[in-house]
Parts: C-alpha cells; structure tokens; sequence
C-alpha cells in the first residue's frame, strides 16, 4: 500500500482550513454565514446556513447538519476546486417533491484539530492507555505533522452541535425540533464522526449519511490488529437501534478502495434495520466530485 494514496485522502479537509471564514456564494438559495460561530466546548467556526428558494421564517423546516462545511457550497473557495453543490443538489430534490423543504448546515472544520474532533471518542478511550499514547504520538499525517493534535474531544465537539448549534437553528431558522426531521452527515473522517453522533444521540439525528466512512481511523497500515475498528464494532453493538436510519456508501478507487472489508462487517452489524442502506459505487473515488455524485441518493433513501 503506498502511503501518498492516504495522505490524499486524509490530507484532503485539513487544507481546506486555508478558506477559514469565506463565504461561500449559493448557486440556487440563499447562505446564511458566521463568520465565527462561539461555543464553551470547542474552537469557535466559521457556520453556513443554506435556505432554500421560497424560504419561510414562518414554516418548520427539516435540517442537514454537515461536516467539513467549506467544501459543500462553492468550489472557488476549496483547496481542490471541488464541491459538493448540496445547494443544487437539495433545491433540485425539493422542486421535484421528492423531499419536503429543508436547510443545510455546514460547519467548518477545524483545521490541524479535525481528527481529534471527528475521531470517535468513546470507542478511542476504551483502547489500552499504551497504544492511545502511541496513536497519539507516533501517528503522522505526513514526516513533519502529527496526525493527533492532542487528545481526542469529539464528545465537546458533539456537544457544540446539540447544546449550542442545533438550538441556535431551531430559534432563529425554525429547523425542527424532531429527530426524524434531522440528518447529520459527512464524509471520511466526517462521515465517522456522523456515525458516531447518530449513535451517542438518537434524540437528536434520527437519520445519518456517511459517505466513504473512515472506519480505520488512521493509515490502515498503522493498524494491522485492526484494535481501532474492534472497539468501533464494539460500541456499535451497544448503541445500534432500528429506529435510526442509516446511509453508507464508498467508492472503489483511491483511498475508498480499501473501505470494502471494514464496511461489510458494519452493513452485518446493522443488516436487521430496515432502514439501512450501504452501497458501493464503482469507479469513483475519495472526493467531493464522488460525495456529490451520490449526495441526492442519499438524501432521498432518509427522507423520502
């Protein structure tokens, strides 16, 4: 396996810190922007808050709360030039009535700080106290940078979003109070951290789309025992319900290829749910052109 296929990959979002507090300009809609976003449990973000044509202060609206905010809306403010055009993409799936009217959130990552808020945080402190010490010191995102800057906090990080985010839109956009009406998702890292928060708060996301899902938490190479995956699939057992619905998917290509074996264990996890899906698109690869090629599938299969 060679090792700058995972710096791509990985490598990806931390970039996309350089485009810190620019506003990103809607095709379709209108974008909300804070520019700074304050919390007493992580750094402060920059936050973009789509609204849809039509958009009624005066009506309930269904929300997706989105990771790695700044690659969602307009490709010129991305490293790449890449995006997921969610803006095109939902007011499409609306005008055609195939969902009702909903509001995008997406909420900038931190830069450097991305995997310690994304990494699973539970599952990460079950591990023994030395191979933590070992992750988090000898695990490099390239020879000069630590993939680990610091502890994990996902756990404040998803307090952020429920304690502080997610009342913010319901008072000033109307998003819905219900977890049926809301999806919390992302992809690679994003889309672990999505998994992981569906889990911790059923009450809050009743459905989650995680797109090309991270499972092996580092380079799967750092991490031959696949100890990180087991306390994953460990935690998984203990939270899964099946009233939460849930979207997967990966690519073939690039660093989703090597997503295959550790998504079939997760899809047997949760192959009694009936609302599950998981799909493999071959092909495509670990980029926002691929996230955005399978976004609309996803939305629809968790609210149709």
């Amino acid at each position: 396996m060679k090792k700058h296929i995972f710096l791509f990959g990985l490598g990806l979002h931390t970039l996309t810190s350089l485009v810190m507090g620019q506003k990103p300009t809607a095709s379709v809609g209108t974008i909300d922007f804070i520019p700074a976003f304050s919390s007493h449990y992580v750094d402060a973000r920059s936050i973009a808050i789509w609204l849809p044509r039509d958009y009624s202060p005066h009506q309930k609206y269904k929300v997706i709360y989105l990771h790695d905010g700044q690659n969602l809306f307009d490709a010129n403010i991305t490293w790449n030039k890449q995006e997921w055009s969610v803006d095109e993409h939902l007011q499409n799936l609306i005008d055609q009535k195939q969902i009702e009217p909903c509001i995008a959130v997406g909420i900038w990552n931190n830069g450097a700080k991305r995997h310690v808020e994304y990494f699973p945080q539970k599952p990460f402190e079950s591990l023994d106290q030395d191979f933590q010490d070992s992750l988090i010191q000898e695990t490099k995102r390239n020879p000069e940078t630590p993939m680990f800057a610091g502890k994990i906090y996902s756990d404040s990080y998803l307090l952020f979003i429920t304690k502080e985010l997610i009342p913010y839109i319901r008072v000033h956009y109307n998003g819905s109070e219900k977890a049926k009406d809301c999806i919390i998702a992302g992809a690679s890292m994003g889309g672990l951290i999505s998994w992981y928060a569906a889990l911790e708060y059923p009450s809050h996301f009743g459905n989650a789309a995680c797109f090309s899902t991270h499972w092996p938490g580092i380079w799967p190479q750092d991490d031959p025992k696949r100890k990180i995956f087991t306390t994953f699939l460990n935690y998984a057992k203990q939270k899964t319900s099946n009233k939460t619905h849930w979207y997967f998917d990966h690519g073939t290509q690039g660093l989703d290829q090597y997503y295959e074996t550790y998504q079939k264990e997760i899809d047997a996890l949760f192959s009694e749910n009936p609302h599950f899906k998981s799909l493999i698109f071959d092909g495509f690869d670990h980029s926002e052109k691929a996230w955005s090629h399978h976004f609309e599938q996803a939305i629809i299969h968790l609210w149709k």
